[in-house]
């Protein structure tokens, strides 16, 4: 009885009713769904560290490079795309790049030295996109008749043959035989003479000499082949007078005298054909503010309109619109202008148009491939700036490494400004610098 009923509890211990997550079959499923949630898991871990971990390092790197771009486009005005990627930089980062590279953005760039310092001295492009630099005055105020090449591929100089005078003050004009004339200047003393340095041979040769001897007088090659020289000094005359070379003989034959006796005035070559006189002094300390006008073809002069502000030391640039735009100076009693005006050949007259940022006198100024106008250094200046013939603006750019005057600036072949020697205010350089301009096509 005893034995019975303890069979009997184990049996109904046995049989008894189980709760439904007590059965074998839950227990094996459970058991397998929690190992299946710990490989999830573990998998899930894994992936997020192995593979998606450079992903967020490639975000990382885009939001540094779209605040890189920021700073970059910090110096410009604002622009909508830059509000944008501000908001999304990831998604607009495209935007961002494209605005960078659609706003001008211009650099300047040190290029190897000079084999001497110079200012004073002529630049040269020449057809096989060498600049040859010629005279100049050195850092011992000798006057140099020593010439050297850059050569734009390799950023270097090369010594090449001697001028047979020592000259500063002087005009170098290339020829359309490949040939590059050099005129009067300072030597020894004032120089009437000319010759001619042939890159073939890198070797100079003496060809006629002008009537007159010359400094800072002007030198322009003429759509017919001949080059006209007018004014300039001689240490106790200014000269109205003009003469013209003939390449073909060798020769300097006179042609008809300008109205005013002018030194350190300007002279551009039209697309007429003809050529507009600026400015310049009639002593060491004036300052004119009439022009005229060159015609090859009658060889005579006739005046044109004044320009609002007398000028001397100042630049003229042929734009590609036709128009001449004159900048700086020296007014001849007030000091140094910042002011520009632009001369109209179909009208004769003059217009103003936007000022510089700086007064300058004894600077230099390039026309550019895409048609703006460069304008760097002055005295005492390492600044530079931009002018726009669309907007009639100016723009400020970025300083040269030098402030310089009495240097020269070569627009290259590769479109590429070099700019070399010149005077820093305390002595003579022989440094140069490259200024590129980039812009979308």
């Amino acid at each position: 009885m005893h034995t019975n009923k303890v069979y009997r509890e184990r049996v109904t211990v046995n049989n008894g009713p189980h709760k439904w997550w007590h059965h074998r079959w839950f227990k094996i499923i459970g058991i397998s769904v929690i190992v299946l949630i710990v490989f999830a898991v573990i998998l899930a871990l894994v992936l997020n560290f192995v593979v998606f971990a450079p992903k967020k390092s490639e975000t990382s790197t885009t939001v540094s490079t779209s605040s890189s771009s920021l700073t970059t486009t910090i110096s410009i005005p604002p622009s909508s795309s830059t509000t944008t990627s501000l908001k999304t930089p990831i998604t607009t980062l495209p935007q961002t790049t494209t605005t960078t590279t659609t706003t001008q953005q211009s650099e300047w760039s040190v290029t190897g030295n000079m084999t001497n310092a110079r200012y004073m001295h002529t630049a040269s492009v020449l057809s096989n996109g060498l600049v040859l630099i010629t005279g100049g005055q050195d850092d011992s105020g000798n006057i140099l008749n020593s010439a050297e090449l850059y050569d734009p591929s390799t950023g270097t100089w090369t010594t090449t043959g001697n001028m047979t005078n020592r000259r500063n003050s002087h005009t170098a004009s290339v020829l359309s035989n490949g040939k590059v004339l050099v005129t009067g200047g300072q030597g020894n003393d004032y120089l009437n003479s000319a010759e001619l340095y042939d890159l073939s041979t890198s070797t100079w040769t003496t060809t006629g000499s002008m009537t007159y001897t010359r400094v800072y007088h002007t030198a322009s090659v003429l759509s017919n082949g001949l080059v006209l020289v007018t004014g300039g000094w001689n240490s106790s005359t200014v000269y109205n007078s003009a003469e013209l070379y003939n390449q073909s003989t060798g020769t300097w034959t006179t042609t008809g005298n300008m109205h005013s006796v002018r030194q350190d005035h300007t002279a551009s070559v039209l697309s007429n054909g003809k050529v507009l006189i600026t400015g310049g002094g009639v002593n060491s300390i004036s300052a004119l503010n009439s022009a005229e006008l060159y015609d090859p073809s009658i060889g005579t002069w006739t005046t044109t309109g004044s320009m609002a502000n007398p000028r001397v030391y100042h630049t003229a640039s042929v734009l590609s619109n036709g128009l001449v735009l004159v900048a700086g100076g020296y007014d001849g009693h007030s000091g140094n202008l910042n002011n520009a005006e632009l001369y109209d050949p179909s009208t004769g007259t003059w217009t103003a148009t936007g000022s510089m940022a700086n007064a300058r006198t004894a600077h230099r100024a390039s026309v550019l491939s895409n048609g703006k106008v460069l304008v760097v250094g002055g005295v005492v200046l390492n600044s530079a700036e931009l002018y726009d013939p669309s907007t009639g603006i100016w723009a400020t750019i970025g300083n040269m490494t030098d402030a310089r005057f009495d240097h020269t600036t070569s627009v290259l072949l590769n479109a590429l400004v070099l700019v070399t020697g010149g005077y820093n205010g305390r002595i003579p350089l022989n440094s140069a610098e490259l200024f590129s301009l980039f812009h979308t096509n």
